[in-house]
C-alpha cells in the first residue's frame, strides 16, 4: 500500500495544484478569525485525498495530468494551438509545472476546446473527484456553520450487539465436499436474488405461505438503526461512483440488505397516482398486463397491505421545513397544485433509533420472515450470484431452472454494525457454490438481475435474449438550486416531503424536493474554485428542489457487461425527452424565483444563456425569471457539460408477448428463445420488467407488484405458455 511519502513527487505537486485550483484558498473570501484553521484543515484534507486516490482507480488521471505522454488523448492535443494545451505539454511536471494564468484556461479547453468530446469528460471526472472530496464534512463543517449529522450511532458495534435480530437457527446446512447449500428439511421452493422491495416483499409473503424461501443478496446485513443507511456509500453500487458510460448521468443503484428501501429517501408514490395509472393502463391496453389481474381495486387492496407492512404514512402540513416549503410555495404561485408525499419512515422523533427513522424492507418484511423458529426464511448475505443453473431436456432447446452458482464475498465488518452469515454457513470468502431450488425469483434489480441473466446467457443459449438490458430507463434529474435572503437550513428536519406531479402524465416530468450535504452541493454548482467556494459557503441559505424526467425507452440505452464482465450503463436522452426536459426545468427556474430565491443555480457549464465569449470556467447564475426562456432554448443535456442525477432505473428485462418482444412473459417467467416458450420456473419480480417508465418513483409500485405476483403464484399460476405467434 502506497503512502503519501512514496508517491512521486510530481505526482504528489500535480495533486497539489489541482487542490489549489478548486479550492484557491488564498483568494477566497474566508474570514481572517478562522483563516489559519481552514488551512490547516484543507491540508490534512489534501494529503488525505492524495492517499486515497493512490488506491483507487483515479491514480492513472493523476499520472497522466504529471506526465501528459500517457494521457490518451496526448496524440490530439500536440495538434491543438491552445496556448494552454502548449504551455501543459511543455511544463516539467505537467499540471503540477503549469503556470497559474494557465490552469483554467486549460480546463476550460477541455471541456469547451475543439476535443470536448474526448476531453470533457476526464475533465469533469476530476472536477467531481475534487470538488467532492474538497467540501466533505472536515471543511464543509466550519465553512457553512452546518452542524454535521450523526451517522452512526456512539459505538455503533455495541449498539448492534444489542439490537441485531435474534435468529432461530437457521435450516440451512453447507457441504464443503460438494460445496453445496441444502435445506435441512427438503428442497428448497423459492430461491429468491436480492432484498429489494421486490424481493423482500416475495420472501415474505412466500414464507408467510409456508414455502422454503432463501434469499441470497450481494451487499451487507446492517443492524437497523445502528446508522443512517441513506446514500451512505459503501451501501450503494461501485461504492455511489457509478454512472453511465459518458458520464452523463450519476447513477445511484442500493446495494444491501433492503436494497434501494434502505439506501433511497423512499419517497412513496402510490401506484394509483394518476401518473402511474396512467401507464398501467398503457400496458393493459397493450396486453402486456391482465386488466383483471391489475384493475385499480385489485391494486387498491395489494397497496393497502404494503402500507400497513411497511408502515406507510402521508406527511402532515406542518412538518414541512424551509426547504419543502420552497417547492410547495412555488408550485401554488405557478398555478399548480403540490401534494405531501407518504414516506416509508416512523412520525417525526418517534424513531427508535436517533439516526435512523427509515422503515426498510429489511426491517419490515425479511426481519420477520427470518425470526419465524418454524420456517425460518434463510438468508446468505455477502454473496455475488455468478449465474442461474439449468438443466437441458433431450431436445436441446427446453431447460429448466435447478438453482445457481454463487461465490461469499468477505463481509464489511468497519464498524462491527452488520450481522455476519446469518445462516451460519462459515463458508470461506472467496468460495463458490451451488445451492438448488424448484424455482428461482430474480430480484436484484435492473442492474443486478440483468447481470445475472446476461452471464447465464453465455452458457445457455435458451436464454440468451439480445432483449436483455435494452430500452433502459433511469429518470434523469437535474437538480436546482436557489439561494434566498433568509436562512433555509435544508438538513432540518424531513428531507424531502412535496412533490408537484401536474406535469407528470404529460409532457411527463415530476418535481421533488431533494436536500444533501456540501460535498453534492458543490458538484452542482458551475465554474471554477472560487465560483463553487461563493455559492456553498452561503449553504444555509440554499433551497433545492429536482426536474426529473420520465423518460423514452430506446434500445440505444442498455444495461451491458464489458469483456471483464463488468456492468457498463449506456444511456443519451433522445431530442424529444431533451424538449421535454428542457421545459422542465425552465419552469422549474420559475417556480424557485416565484418562491423567492434571488438567484438560481443549475448544475451545467453549458452556454445556457448564449452568453459571447462564453467560459465554462466561470459560472453562470440565473439572476432573473426571464432567464428561464434562455435555459429552454439553449441548454442542451450535453455529457460532462450538464450533471444530471438518476436513482430510479427501470425496464431493462421487460415484459413481452414473445421474446422478441420482451425478457419475460406476461407471466413474468423468462422466454425461452430457442422453444418461444416460458421457462416454467425462472422468474423475474423487480423495476426491470417495467415495460416503459412506470412514471414516478417507482418503489411502491415495485411493492404492489409483487404482493400481486406472489398472490398469482399461491392461487396456481397459469401453466408456461408459448408466445403469442403474431407478435
Amino acid at each position: 500500500m502506497n503512502t503519501v511519502k512514496d508517491i512521486d513527487p510530481n505526482i504528489a505537486k500535480t495533486h497539489a495544484v489541482l487542490f489549489d485550483t478548486w479550492f484557491p484558498i488564498e483568494q477566497l473570501p474566508i474570514p481572517p478569525a478562522i483563516a489559519p484553521d481552514i488551512a490547516n484543515i484543507a491540508a490534512q484534507v489534501s494529503a488525505g485525498m492524495l492517499q486515497a486516490f493512490s488506491q483507487s482507480g483515479f491514480f492513472p488521471v493523476l499520472i497522466g495530468l504529471t506526465y501528459p505522454t500517457k494521457l490518451p488523448f496526448y496524440t490530439q492535443l500536440q495538434s491543438s494551438q491552445n496556448p494552454a494545451v502548449q504551455a501543459f505539454l511543455k511544463a516539467t511536471g505537467g499540471y503540477g509545472g503549469l503556470a497559474v494564468c494557465d490552469r483554467h484556461p486549460l480546463f476550460s479547453y477541455l471541456f469547451d476546446g475543439d476535443l470536448a468530446v474526448v476531453t470533457a469528460q476526464f475533465a469533469m471526472i476530476i472536477r467531481e473527484a475534487y470538488l467532492s472530496g474538497i467540501w466533505d464534512l472536515p471543511l464543509a463543517v466550519p465553512i457553512t456553520e452546518i452542524q454535521p449529522p450523526q451517522v452512526f450511532m456512539q459505538n455503533p458495534e455495541i449498539y448492534a450487539k444489542r439490537h441485531a435480530p435474534v435468529l432461530p437457527p437457521s435450516h440451512l446446512r453447507y457441504d464443503a465436499a460438494t460445496q453445496t447449500i441444502q435445506h435441512q428439511d427438503g428442497a428448497i421452493d423459492y430461491l429468491v436474488i436480492g432484498s429489494g422491495p421486490g424481493g423482500a416483499a416475495v420472501c415474505h409473503e412466500l414464507q408467510k405461505a409456508g414455502k422454503r424461501v432463501v434469499l441470497i443478496e450481494k451487499g451487507p446485513f446492517v443492524v437497523w438503526g445502528s446508522m443512517d443507511t441513506r446514500s451512505y456509500s459503501r451501501l450503494l453500487f461501485r461504492n455511489d461512483q457509478a454512472s453511465t458510460v459518458t458520464n452523463s448521468v450519476i447513477i445511484r443503484s442500493g446495494e444491501t440488505m433492503g436494497g434501494g428501501s434502505t439506501v433511497n429517501i423512499d419517497l412513496a408514490f402510490s401506484p394509483l397516482a394518476a401518473t402511474i395509472q396512467s401507464r398501467i393502463g398503457q400496458w393493459i391496453a397493450q396486453g402486456l398486463l391482465d386488466a383483471e389481474e391489475y384493475s385499480p381495486e385489485k391494486i387498491a387492496v395489494a397497496y393497502q397491505r404494503v402500507r400497513q407492512d411497511i408502515g406507510t404514512r402521508e406527511v402532515s402540513q406542518d412538518e414541512l421545513n424551509q426547504d419543502n416549503q420552497v417547492l410547495w410555495n412555488g408550485a401554488k404561485a405557478f398555478g399548480v397544485d403540490p401534494s405531501l408525499y407518504h414516506l416509508n419512515r416512523f412520525p417525526t422523533g418517534l424513531s427508535p433509533s436517533p439516526v435512523d427513522d427509515k422503515l426498510d424492507a429489511a426491517r419490515q418484511l425479511l426481519r420477520k420472515a427470518m425470526q419465524d423458529t418454524a420456517n425460518p426464511l434463510g438468508v446468505i448475505c455477502d454473496a455475488s450470484v455468478d449465474q442461474i443453473q439449468f438443466t437441458t431436456e433431450s431436445d436441446g432447446k427446453t431447460v429448466q431452472a435447478t438453482g445457481v452458482a454463487l461465490t461469499i464475498n468477505s463481509p464489511w465488518t468497519d464498524y462491527g454494525n452488520t450481522v455476519v452469515d446469518p445462516s451460519n454457513l462459515q463458508i470461506p470468502p472467496g468460495t463458490t457454490v451451488s445451492i438448488a431450488a424448484n424455482a428461482v425469483v430474480l430480484a436484484a434489480g435492473t442492474i443486478g438481475t440483468t447481470r445475472v441473466l446476461l452471464n447465464s446467457a453465455k452458457s445457455t443459449p435458451a436464454i440468451a435474449n439480445s432483449r436483455i438490458g435494452k430500452g433502459l430507463i433511469l429518470h434523469p434529474s437535474v437538480p436546482l438550486i436557489g439561494i434566498f435572503d433568509q436562512t433555509i437550513n435544508l438538513l432540518e428536519g424531513l428531507d424531502s416531503a412535496t412533490f408537484v406531479e401536474a406535469f407528470g402524465p404529460t409532457p411527463g416530468f415530476i418535481y421533488e424536493t431533494m436536500g444533501g450535504l456540501p460535498a453534492y452541493g458543490a458538484l452542482l454548482v458551475p465554474g471554477n474554485g472560487q465560483d463553487v467556494y461563493n455559492a456553498v459557503s452561503q449553504f444555509g441559505n440554499c433551497a433545492g428542489f429536482g426536474t426529473m424526467l420520465v423518460d423514452t425507452p430506446s434500445d440505444d440505452n442498455c444495461v451491458s457487461l464489458d469483456d471483464q464482465g463488468n456492468v457498463m450503463v449506456q444511456y443519451n436522452l433522445s431530442e424529444p425527452d431533451k424538449q421535454r426536459f428542457r421545459a422542465g426545468v425552465a419552469i422549474g427556474i420559475r417556480m424557485m424565483f416565484m418562491a423567492g430565491a434571488k438567484q438560481v443555480i443549475i448544475p451545467s457549464n453549458e452556454n445556457f444563456l448564449n452568453l459571447p465569449n462564453f467560459d465554462p470556467m466561470v459560472g453562470v447564475v440565473l439572476t432573473e425569471s426571464s432567464q428561464a426562456d434562455l435555459v429552454e432554448q439553449n441548454l442542451q443535456f450535453i455529457p460532462n457539460r450538464t450533471l444530471l442525477t438518476a436513482a430510479h432505473l427501470q425496464a431493462t428485462n421487460k415484459i413481452g408477448l414473445s421474446p422478441n418482444q420482451g425478457v419475460v412473459s406476461t407471466n413474468q417467467r423468462v422466454w425461452n428463445v430457442l422453444t418461444g416458450a416460458e421457462v416454467p420456473n425462472l422468474y423475474v419480480m423487480d423495476s426491470s420488467i417495467f415495460p416503459t417508465s412506470v412514471g414516478a418513483n417507482p418503489m411502491q409500485s415495485i411493492y404492489t407488484f409483487a404482493y400481486l405476483f406472489c398472490d398469482r403464484l399461491l392461487q396456481g399460476m397459469e401453466q408456461p405458455q408459448n408466445a403469442i405467434a403474431a407478435t
